[in-house]
């Protein structure tokens, strides 16, 4: 009876607080000023790749500032819905304030400069491969599976207890047994083996992370930087100087470097005279340059790529060592949660006695059988 009444208790207080929270996360978007988007082109990659959603938060154009994020209605299209995400790389101030941006995939930036008064919002956050569930959703074959059939169960499912609660004695029945079974159920987490489970999987990735990852922390970048990737896994690297408003001025301040194993390898061959073989040089691409202004402070965070590229830069912005920290947490806290039934118990007072019953009742049967 205790466990049940601090059961209870622990819902009572539990219950509002998720509440609470989902109120709170979700006020934003039905006010508009926060909107989730699809991205549809692979300007801003491979920070936001086609198919994923974004999410913008409304913004007063003066607090903006140089490498931030704007979604903003571009001023020579005819179309008042057309929305476009890119970087700001530099501002101006005047009557009103205008911002140049540019695509981080793109080698020229916008046309066109952007007044305050076409800025949306800002860029707060991205989710992988979200944008794809509308399109999903438009298969009949899937849609059907995923939506069609899921709301036929639930929606028979309700008409069953509807019509078993119309009956007040049928009712008061089930209730009943509901609550005993209820009362003799109690559920219970196998600390060690938890535990086990936590420490081994937490190794493992801090294994595969470590391995992989590149250099980090404080750096004086030089005029060219070289960045190589040696691992089994493609990397991300972040670089973030001191002076926020000079990030821009480096090229390229964050990217994607791919593994050895993906290598992408072409063969040149040297001019030589009529009848002379030349030996044929293979360039590895798994390095890449970073120009960048003589003697600038910044930090550097290199990791493996198996986290989105938009979380590891928001990461390396708050410590260049946090993303390597949120890589190895997140798979070992994935993990073990697939792990769950093995170490979470769910347990029924009473069935092991019924188990008991049973068994002697056949013993009981068998002997009986024999005498005969």
């Amino acid at each position: 009876m205790e466990n049940m009444k601090k059961k209870e208790t622990l819902q009572v207080a539990i219950i509002p607080l998720i509440a609470v929270i989902l109120i709170n996360a979700l006020i934003p978007f039905f006010t508009g000023s926060k909107m989730p988007l699809i991205v549809l082109s692979g300007s801003m990659t491979p920070m936001m790749m086609p198919g994923d959603m974004i999410i913008e938060e409304s913004v007063d154009p003066d607090e903006l500032q140089i490498g931030d994020v704007i979604v903003f209605h571009p001023p020579d299209s005819d179309k008042t819905d057309a929305l476009v995400t890119h970087r700001i790389i530099s501002l101006e101030e005047g009557e009103e304030r205008t911002f140049q941006t540019k695509g981080d995939a793109n080698n020229a930036e916008d046309d066109f400069k952007v007044p305050a008064s076409n800025v949306v919002g800002k860029l707060i956050f991205v989710i992988p491969f979200a944008g794809y569930l509308p399109e999903i959703s438009k298969h009949k074959n899937i849609f059907l599976f995923t939506v069609i059939l899921p709301a036929g169960l639930i929606i028979l499912d309700e008409i069953r207890n509807m019509l078993l609660y119309s009956n007040p004695v049928k009712a008061r029945k089930v209730e009943k047994e509901r609550k005993k079974i209820a009362r003799r159920t109690s559920y219970s987490v196998k600390g060690k083996r938890l535990a086990t489970f936590v420490l081994i999987s937490g190794l493992i990735f801090a294994g595969i992370v470590v391995n992989n990852l590149g250099e980090n922390g404080s750096l004086v970048l030089g005029k060219e930087n070289t960045i190589k990737n040696p691992g089994t896994l493609s990397r991300v690297y972040v670089i973030t100087p001191d002076d926020y408003g000079k990030r821009t001025d480096i090229n390229f301040w964050y990217g994607v470097i791919t593994s050895s194993n993906e290598t992408q390898v072409y063969e040149t061959q040297a001019i030589a005279p009529e009848g002379v073989i030349t030996p044929s040089t293979w360039n590895q691409m798994n390095e890449t340059k970073v120009i960048a202004p003589e003697n600038t402070p910044a930090t550097i965070s290199t990791v493996p790529y198996i986290l989105p590229v938009f979380w590891i830069i928001s990461l390396a912005e708050i410590n260049p060592y946090l993303p390597a920290a949120v890589e190895i947490g997140f798979y070992t806290f994935l993990s073990t949660l697939l792990l769950f039934p093995l170490w979470h118990r769910k347990s029924v007072i009473g069935k092991k006695k019924k188990k008991i019953k049973i068994r002697r009742l056949v013993a009981q049967w068998k002997r009986t059988l024999q005498l005969v």
